[in-house]
């Protein structure tokens, strides 16, 4: 609980003046901010309805928040020094052909190193289980113990002798237990973002070349639903090179299902999203999350301009052959640009806190934007902190306003409640923090200044009555 110097004097002018100075030190551009001290509430320090202008943040690098902004592509950490990384993705180190070397004997342990990794920075971890990756790094391994093919030696092939028969029952099936084996391990854990549905295609990425047998619209959707049965609180992504038609049924498997391109920067992004004609995936966006990866012949102008007008929240570390070093200055600028840009971005403009009498009822009043081109698909918390002078979190509110429906843009919500008749009479410092419902992730980096240790965001001193 909080406290107050009851048995000390403070003559009414030095408190005037002590009020003054804390209440200009609480709203300038700081990154850290030293807790208030708790004064008595007297005339001079009475509880009243105080309003709190923010000033926009605009950091030279970017705001770590988990899936959104740049990933740790296969582990890879960013080639910009100083960009916040927290999340990691894999792809090649979990191929089926590594997770199950038997029929139904498995081994996670590179799942386990991936949660790992992301854990490390209290970032979220994505994967993708590939069943077929023609020319890739593992196929010409010879060391087959430590690096076996790509899809277990059990599942039927097709004519080539080489690409999966996506259509057969053991591939199926196959799938499905796997998922359910990789969902009863690692569905509740909380490091663990999103899951690519993969399995079917080149490198997971649901197309094969011409000619080749192509996996029913019937059969796709079983695998889907083989993904989201297992992770029903995840994302659950799948790759927007199929048709529209897939696609959309696809998203109506479950609410967690979302979208993925693996070509940013590439023409269309190769992409039914991008679509001139039928335009129905160009919306998902607002509801489910559409995540994005560098195509190897990416240009980072043309991802910029895409995640901006497709609503993308990812982009990758690493994957185009241009690397970060060997490009102009105006590649770089547009790179760092559509890191920068991807995903949500709160800030918060405004705050107006009513009168704090105990036992009585009290509002609070804050506008909030996104100055993102996503909204978080996550569950997070926007509360208000009274903080005492010891640097303690006496009281804490729930706001109103779900972060997951504020869109690019603002919106001004009221919330009503009662000040507890416990909270001790005084002055402290009311901060905004936006919290991780699952207790997992830090609290969320704001678009603000005034970011305090514990992840909050200085406001100014209240006075409780």
């Amino acid at each position: 609980m909080g406290h107050s110097r009851r048995g000390t004097h403070v003559p009414t002018s030095t408190r005037r003046r002590l009020v003054a100075v804390i209440s200009t030190l609480a709203t300038s551009a700081v990154l850290l901010v030293a807790p208030l001290a708790a004064l008595p509430a007297t005339a001079a320090t009475s509880p009243a309805t105080t309003t709190f202008s923010k000033s926009k943040l605009n950091p030279g690098n970017d705001l770590g928040n988990p899936l959104r902004g740049q990933y740790r592509w296969m582990g890879y950490t960013s080639q910009v020094n100083g960009w916040a990384t927290p999340d990691v993705y894999y792809r090649d180190q979990v191929y089926w052909g590594r997770l199950e070397r038997t029929p139904g004997a498995y081994d996670f342990s590179y799942i386990d190193a991936g949660l790992k990794a992301a854990g490390d920075t209290k970032g979220k971890f994505g994967f993708r289980v590939m069943s077929y990756c023609p020319g890739c790094w593992m196929e010409y391994r010879t060391d087959k113990v430590s690096f076996p093919d790509v899809a277990p030696a059990y599942l039927p092939k097709q004519a080539d002798g080489k690409t999966p028969d996506w259509n057969s029952e053991a591939f199926l099936s196959g799938f499905e237990r796997l998922m359910a084996a990789l969902g009863a391990r690692y569905a509740n854990d909380p490091r663990l973002g999103y899951v690519d549905v993969g399995g079917y295609g080149k490198y997971g990425e649901w197309w094969v070349d011409k000619g080749a047998t192509r996996i029913t619209d019937a059969n796709g959707l079983r695998m889907v639903r083989a993904v989201a049965t297992a992770f029903p609180t995840k994302h659950v992504l799948i790759n927007t090179m199929t048709t529209i038609d897939f696609t959309l049924a696809a998203l109506k498997v479950a609410p967690n299902v979302g979208i993925r391109t693996d070509s940013l920067g590439a023409p269309g992004m190769y992409s039914m999203v991008t679509d001139r004609v039928d335009t129905r995936l160009t919306s998902v966006w607002k509801t489910r999350p559409f995540f994005a990866e560098w195509a190897t012949t990416g240009d980072p102008a043309a991802g910029a301009s895409q995640v901006r007008s497709y609503h993308v929240s990812t982009t990758s570390s690493h994957n185009m052959r241009l690397s970060y070093d060997t490009m102009t200055s105006s590649q770089q600028s547009a790179y760092k640009d559509a890191m920068r840009t991807s995903g949500y971005r709160y800030y918060v403009s405004k705050v107006t806190v009513g009168k704090l009498l105990r036992g009585k009822s009290a509002s609070v009043t804050a506008t909030i934007s996104n100055v993102g081109v996503a909204p978080t698909y996550d569950g997070w918390s926007v509360q208000l902190w009274l903080i005492d002078s010891a640097g303690r979190k006496v009281f804490a509110k729930q706001l109103s306003g779900d972060l997951r429906t504020l869109l690019p843009g603002s919106r001004t919500t009221t919330t009503t409640f009662t000040v507890p008749t416990s909270l001790p009479r005084g002055t402290y410092t009311a901060a905004i923090a936006v919290v991780d419902r699952l207790k997992y992730s830090s609290p969320m980096f704001l678009a603000d200044y005034g970011r305090r240790a514990d992840g909050s965001y200085t406001l100014g001193s209240v006075v409780t009555g």
